[in-house]
Order: C-alpha cells, then structure tokens, then sequence
C-alpha cells in the first residue's frame, strides 16, 4: 500500500487520579507526519496514472457532479453511502428543552454539520486491521520538550522498535478519529 510516517512525541502528561497525588512524567506518543493534502485536480491526475481511460477533465467532471449530488442529498437528510469508502451523514446539535412543544429547530438547533464513518465491511481497505496490514510504519524521535530530532526507524506492517502506535487517551484524541 505505502509508507504511514510517524514522528515519536515526547510530552510530559499528568498522571494519578484527582483528589490523590498526581506527577508529571515523560511519555512518548506517535503523531503522524502529513504529506499534504490531495485536492481534486491532483487525485483526478492520480487516477490517470493508474490507467484510466478517462481524461482529467471527465475525471474532474464526474467528481464535481458527485460532489455536488451528495450535498443535495445530505441537505435532504439522506445518509450518503460510497461502497468501500464510507458514509456521509448530516449531525446536528441541540439544546435541550424540559417541555417537546417548547423545542423549535430554528431556536434549539446549534450546529449543523457532516459527518463520515470509513468503511468498515470485511473487505474495506480503510477498516483499522487493513490499514495497519496494508502500511509500512516509519518512526522518527521528535522532543516536544527540547525540540531535538533523533534517529529513523522502520516498521513493516505496524511493528517498530516500541511496539507500534499508542492507543492510550493520553495521546490527545481519546484513540478516536483525528481532523487533520
């Protein structure tokens, strides 16, 4: 599939429970370290590469058309679901209200947004078990605390030198998704 890069975080994070006696020590954490981003232009090249027998521009269109068809559709309050990809969902936040007759979604309603949930079949190449089958994992140590680079190493399919990523909450994200 390809290389994941990842930058080894060193932080110091509080532990012990409230209320007892808390210290701070030094813990290393993975971050991964991003490529840039893949705008439409540049994946409708990617597929190109790939031998497809559509030209960007075609590309491009049938793109910007799906585009636009899901946003009609999540408007609609459709769930919006792209086999071996995932689902697009509209998600809303609201007040609460003691009384339902006294709940108005103009008045209530505080956030309205999208929300995406890869694709989790058997198959999926975005399930959390292909990703790390699928992925070359490169470490590099990076010193929040001092700012100092250290040295590279290389994991094929998730093993590295310290067992892989970090699946503590202490990591920042809860081990749940992250917006880049």
């Amino acid at each position: 599939m390809g290389t994941i890069e990842i930058k080894k975080v060193e932080r110091k994070v509080t532990v012990g429970k409230k209320g007892e006696q808390r210290q701070q020590v030094k813990k290393t954490y993975g971050k991964i370290i991003y490529r840039g981003t893949m705008r439409l232009t540049d994946m409708a090249e990617h597929i190109m590469k790939h031998g497809s027998i559509y030209t960007e521009d075609v590309v491009i269109g049938v793109i910007t058309k799906l585009k636009s068809c899901m946003q009609e559709m999540l408007a609609d309050g459709y769930k919006v679901k792209l086999d071996g990809i995932g689902t697009l969902y509209p998600v809303l936040t609201s007040k609460g209200v003691a009384d339902a007759k006294d709940f108005s979604a103009s008045e209530n309603v505080t956030r309205l947004g999208i929300a995406f949930l890869a694709d989790q079949s058997k198959k999926s190449a975005y399930k959390a078990s292909a990703m790390r089958q699928g992925a070359t994992l490169s470490t590099q140590l990076y010193s929040e605390l001092t700012g100092e680079d250290g040295a590279t190493e290389s994991g094929n399919n998730g093993n590295t030198e310290n067992g892989g990523g970090s699946s503590s909450s202490e990591s920042g994200n809860g081990g749940g998704p992250v917006n880049p």
